[in-house]
């Protein structure tokens, strides 16, 4: 009987101890996986947070971090916007009334019927979050954007989720605290979080909400100029009352969430492949235990302790790849409801939640690559080879004598 034969009955003649293995290195693999494409995606977002904000530079309330309760004195604005080197300056107002005055607990997702209202300066570019979504971002898909004819206006871009969950169209009548907004234009970001919000001109936004003066301002740096020099400039004439921060430094409070959740899931990741590991190595040592007599007579009969690694090899490898189908289905089947919870789970620190994070990030796609499936396979591999070290190692030391004689 040729080596591979030997290896294969030998993992399929205790089906149910196969089926276990297969489970639960499936699960190990379509975990690592899973986590690992979050990575990526998150990545890839603060990447993205980050170079679209190299040029900016925020002005906040000190020590707000991402509070929706604090405000700036209306006045920095004309301060800031006489400074060399500023662009422009934008003034946003967030605002969520219903989900309190903190904009929820570290780590909490928005409720179903969150709305984030935010009042922005409609001259410049539609600015989601402090810049953390723009204006390239942002999908038009019915009637039209806010521009400077708006600025006084009672006008108001509603996203795509908030339309369907209120029955806003075009034309429709939108009121916040006694003051009636008409929709003219309804957008998408393929994040549930954004896609929830309500974007207002600032001075009616203003109004509406009662607020003294924005959250925060955005400020872009002329070209030429060095974002370093600006913000000592901005922070010398506002004083300590104020953060002045190169935003794509920091990323902003969403940024740091999804770093936060960046490292959470690397961890993870190597969590989920430890694991796996370990159970093979319990799985193939519990296995071999009961063959002690078996490998003692292989050696008896000539077998050297090279084709004895080799048949352990094979039948680690064998017992791994069982798993390898599963992982994979499980990848896309399991993989968009896992990436809500390690999202929603969130991180801990000042600002939003990773609940929100999450809905910044929006949906993560599943789909199995070529890269995906030779990872899958090469960690599948790894979990079969080091299962097979333990009993490699045993059966290495073992006398053939010995074996036969205490069975």
């Amino acid at each position: 009987m040729s080596l591979t034969s030997r290896a294969i009955r030998n993992v399929v003649r205790g089906r149910a101890r196969t089926i276990g293995v297969a489970m639960i290195v499936g699960i190990a693999l379509s975990l690592f996986l899973i986590l690992s494409q979050i990575n990526t995606s998150i990545s890839s977002s603060v990447a993205d947070v980050r170079s679209s904000l190299k040029d900016v530079v925020t002005v906040q309330a000190a020590g707000s971090g991402f509070s929706l309760s604090t405000h700036i004195n209306a006045s920095s604005y004309s301060v800031v916007s006489k400074i060399a080197g500023v662009s422009s300056v934008q003034r946003i107002l967030l605002d969520a009334p219903n989900i309190g005055s903190g904009g929820g607990s570290p780590g909490s997702s928005p409720p179903t019927n969150f709305t984030l209202y935010e009042g922005i300066d409609t001259w410049s570019n539609i600015t989601l979050f402090g810049g953390l979504v723009g204006s390239t971002a942002l999908t038009l898909t019915e009637g039209r954007s806010l521009d400077a004819a708006d600025e006084n206006q009672a006008n108001a871009m509603v996203g795509s989720v908030y339309a369907k969950n209120h029955g806003e169209t075009i034309g429709s009548t939108l009121a916040l605290n006694g003051t009636d907004f008409t929709v003219v234009g309804v957008f998408s970001t393929g994040a549930s979080f954004s896609d929830q919000s309500v974007i207002l001109p600032y001075p009616a936004a203003a109004s509406a909400l009662h607020a003294s003066g924005p959250n925060l301002l955005y400020v872009v740096v002329k070209g030429g100029y060095s974002v370093s020099d600006v913000v000592s400039a901005i922070q010398s004439d506002l004083g300590s009352g104020y953060d002045v921060t190169s935003a794509g430094s920091i990323g902003g409070g969403f940024g740091n969430a999804l770093s936060s959740i960046l490292s959470s899931t690397e961890f993870e990741a190597f969590a989920a492949l430890a694991v796996g590991g370990a159970i093979m190595v319990v799985t193939m040592a519990l296995v071999t235990s009961r063959r002690t007599k078996e490998i003692g007579l292989l050696k008896a009969f000539g077998f050297s302790n090279g084709k004895v690694t080799r048949q352990l090899c094979l039948e680690g490898l064998i017992f791994a790849s069982f798993g390898l189908p599963v992982g994979l289905l499980a990848t896309v089947w399991l993989g968009p409801t896992v990436a809500r919870f390690v999202l929603d789970a969130g991180s801990s620190g000042p600002g939003p939640g990773g609940g929100f994070a999450g809905g910044f990030l929006g949906t993560i796609s599943f789909a199995l690559t070529p890269y995906e499936v030779l990872l899958g396979v090469a960690v599948t591999f790894g979990f079969g080879l080091v299962g097979a070290l333990y009993p490699i190692v045993r059966a290495l030391r073992l006398k053939p004598a010995e074996a036969l004689r205490n069975e």
